[in-house]
């Protein structure tokens, strides 16, 4: 087994190596590049379905690192480029490689006609590669590189229609958010660090297993982990779309569809909750940390998911309920579920790559993004209706999904930890389930008004302002906020983002046509998912007996023996914190708490999954309940008035996303851009500049005193003047010496007489 893992450096290369021969050799290819991408990343698909395969055969392995020491800095000191494989990265793997490749089997045909293939092409290789980079680091800074590779390619895909203002407002308004968090993690890294300089012996001091290993052992101080680690938590926040900073998220839905599906199944997003789970030995370790993270996700996967309620644009609907998913996964980890947090991150994947790509093929039909504008599309496009609806039932949680298996799995956690005495464990459980109900009821709403009733496209009203400003003041919002380059779907309306990817002439904007279903290299990839999306839950589930499972394929040796110390009788890792969290678990509902009552569980692991008959009951009443809310209010199609418009103060607050996107544009991108950039400005022309040409000036006319006084005048006539004395005496002294001998001799009597005269006068 080993030595498959020992190549799986080639998962990483093999999309690299396909964007660079897209970007040097795709234009002059008969598919303009795209057979690189589709070979390459299936190669690398396939070496990671191996790995998988050997990873979760042989349950808990020990990890394989390999690294090369590239830069020795002194001081036993090293920097290292390596590898480490382990059930978790061959689940990234697996997860990262399957969504992308079929993201280039599908973007054949839906960006065929677009003038920038062939680059839309090399940039899906090198976000790839840059996700997996970050999967395979054997060290905080390597994973810190993959990390902001990603950032970087998702600023670059975001803003992929670049004409347009309000692309590049969305792309860098997820450079600059997502750059904000990275400030958190550059720092987090640093501080945790700086105790592995003195414990680890190799130079290794940035090293993940020798980090987990030294936290898990009580050799990091409290102090040191919970200030590192929330400074990371910081950056996953703004990576992984947790509230506040989860306002570019929605907005980086202007960039291609096939580029949201990648970003919000298997990348930039989910980079977030890998770290996370990666570093999870260290978090673990503080109750502080675990309960900070719990409340960003439970704050998350509720509120998160209320304004999708409030959305007419498909991808938005979509792009809030990963906000939502996001914070149920981040929630998890913050209450012990380990386990149930990455599963659900992987099952979410498919099912949510298998949306976003199912929403891309009613646009490519109907041309707009506004679900106003489809209805009645189950009679035009079966295939990709039957898709989206196994994709909205798994997201829903409906059982047997593989929503489902990993949604309940994040309840029971929550159960779990409620009976540790936490309160966070409540919110997860009472709180998730009413986000439940919630997903529930705007999946079946856009799925009603989708497919429902007759079709209302063959219009044009995409980015009219008009439009915009009339549903902006139906709505009770004020019209002048919408257009600021944030967000533009203030209104009730959403504008289309541009992803009007050259379409057929025939199919164009304005005109009157029947949608149709898309082609096979658009719907082989829906079926795939679809599939995926029913089974890949089966792995972690009651049902599956085996004795491996998911639990042990993406399980350590380090997390196996692993605890909460905060929960061990004596311990004291816990800090200051610790009882802020405990609550007793008064809400937590169901018999199987009832009966372990008292009992702590301070296992990182849970064991194999069972039913909670108690949990299941709860989940399907609120999915029954949510879904026959939504066909009492759309199950005939669009109402003249959607209901979800007509709530007065509540809808208005969900219109304007809790005032988020204004609170940002109005305290901090005007006084950036209005007033801090004045004064810089300002301090740039006015003082740095007069400083430095000030300076300039001042260094000019001391060169010139130097040259003309020092130089010229001292050094230059000190040196012309002794040369110019020499001379001078030596023209006179020469005469001494003529060669006349009574001259000489007249001389010598001269000074005898002078001498005798001297010395007559001397007594």
């Amino acid at each position: 087994m080993e030595a498959l893992l020992d190549y799986a450096w080639l998962v990483v290369m093999l999309p690299l190596a396909a964007a660079v021969l897209t970007a040097a050799f795709g234009r002059l290819m008969p598919l303009r590049g795209s057979e690189f991408g589709i070979a390459l990343v299936g190669v690398a698909w396939i070496l990671s379905a191996l790995i998988a395969w050997q990873t979760f055969t042989s349950g808990t392995i020990d990890p394989v690192e390999h690294s090369l020491a590239w830069s020795p800095l002194g001081g036993g000191f090293v920097l290292e480029i390596g590898m480490l494989v382990d059930g978790l990265t061959s689940m990234m793997f697996l997860l990262v490689t399957t969504v992308s490749l079929l993201v280039h089997i599908y973007s054949r045909e839906y960006m065929a006609h677009e003038p920038r293939f062939t680059y839309f092409f090399a940039m899906l290789g090198l976000f790839t590669f840059s996700m997996l980079v970050l999967v395979i680091a054997n060290n905080t800074l390597q994973a810190l590189i993959g990390w902001e590779l990603v950032g970087l390619c998702s600023f670059l895909l975001i803003g992929f229609y670049w004409e347009e203002k309000s692309n590049q407002d969305a792309a860098n308004k997820a450079f600059l958010v997502t750059k904000f968090g990275d400030v958190g993690l550059i720092v987090g890294v640093i501080v945790l660090s700086i105790p592995m300089f003195s414990i680890v012996e190799d130079g290794r001091a940035f090293n993940i297993l020798a980090l987990n290993e030294a936290a898990a052992a009580g050799e990091i101080a409290n102090s040191s982990i919970v200030l590192g680690m929330l400074l990371i938590f910081l950056a996953c926040v703004s990576k992984s779309g947790q509230m506040p900073l989860h306002v570019w998220l929605p907005d980086a839905m202007a960039g291609p569809t096939p580029v949201s599906a990648l970003i919000h199944a298997a990348t930039m997003v989910t980079a977030g909750v890998f770290l996370l789970a990666r570093l999870y030995p260290v978090m673990a370790q503080s109750a502080t940390v675990m309960m900070v993270i719990a409340v960003v996700g439970v704050i998350t996967l509720f509120f998160g998911g209320l304004v999708a309620l409030v959305q007419d644009d498909i991808k938005k609907v979509l792009a809030y309920s990963t906000v939502s998913q996001l914070g149920y996964m981040v929630a998890a980890l913050g209450v012990g579920g380990y386990t149930a947090g990455i599963f659900h991150l992987f099952t979410h994947g498919f099912f949510k790559a298998l949306l976003f790509l199912g929403s891309g093929s009613l646009i490519h039909a109907v041309h707009s993004n506004n679900m106003s504008d489809m209805g009645g599309m189950r009679k035009y496009m079966p295939h990709t209706f039957w898709t989206f609806i196994v994709g909205s039932l798994a997201l829903a949680g409906f059982p047997m999904t593989a929503g489902f298996f990993s949604k309940d799995e994040i309840l029971v956690s929550g159960q779990i930890w409620a009976s540790n005495g936490f309160v966070t464990g409540d919110l997860v459980f009472w709180v998730g389930l009413a986000a439940a109900f919630v997903t529930t009821f705007y999946m079946a709403r856009a799925c009603f008004l989708i497919f429902a009733g007759e079709y209302r496209g063959g219009h044009d009203t995409h980015g009219d302002p008009d439009v915009k400003h009339q549903a902006a003041q139906a709505a009770g919002v004020d019209p002048e906020v919408v257009g600021h380059g944030e967000a533009e779907e203030l209104a009730a309306v959403s504008a289309v983002g541009h992803d009007d990817h050259g379409h057929d002439d025939a199919h164009g904007h304005g005109g009157h046509h029947e949608p149709h279903e898309s082609g096979p290299q658009m719907v082989v990839p829906l079926v795939i998912l679809a599939v995926l999306s029913l089974l890949v839950g089966y792995i972690g589930s009651p049902v599956w007996t085996a004795e491996n499972s998911f639990e042990t394929w993406t399980a350590t040796p380090i997390l196996e023996e692993a605890t909460y110390p905060f929960l061990d009788d004596g311990g004291d890792h816990g800090g200051d914190g610790e009882q802020a969290l405990q609550g007793g678990g008064l809400l937590a509902a169901g018999p199987v708490l009832a009966a372990a009552e008292g009992e702590l569980h301070p296992e990182v692991l849970h064991g194999p999954p069972s039913w909670h008959f108690d949990v299941l009951g709860l989940a399907m009443a609120a999915f029954l309940a949510a879904l026959a809310l939504a066909y009492l209010f759309y199950g005939r199609g669009r109402r003249d008035e959607d209901p979800t418009m007509q709530m007065g103060p509540f809808t208005r607050v969900l219109v304007a996303k809790y005032g988020l996107d204004t609170l940002g544009y109005k305290a901090i991108v005007v006084p950036v851009r209005d007033k801090l950039s004045g004064w810089a400005t300002y301090t740039s022309n006015e003082v740095i500049d007069k400083t430095v040409a000030g300076t300039g000036l001042a260094v000019m006319r001391a060169a010139t005193t130097t040259y003309h006084v020092v130089d010229q005048r001292v050094i230059d006539g000190g040196v012309n003047g002794a040369a110019f004395s020499a001379a001078w005496w030596s023209d006179r002294l020469k005469r001494l010496q003529s060669g006349d001998v009574q001259r000489y001799a007249g001389a010598i009597v001269a000074g005898t007489i002078v001498l005798v005269l001297a010395f007559a006068a001397a007594r």
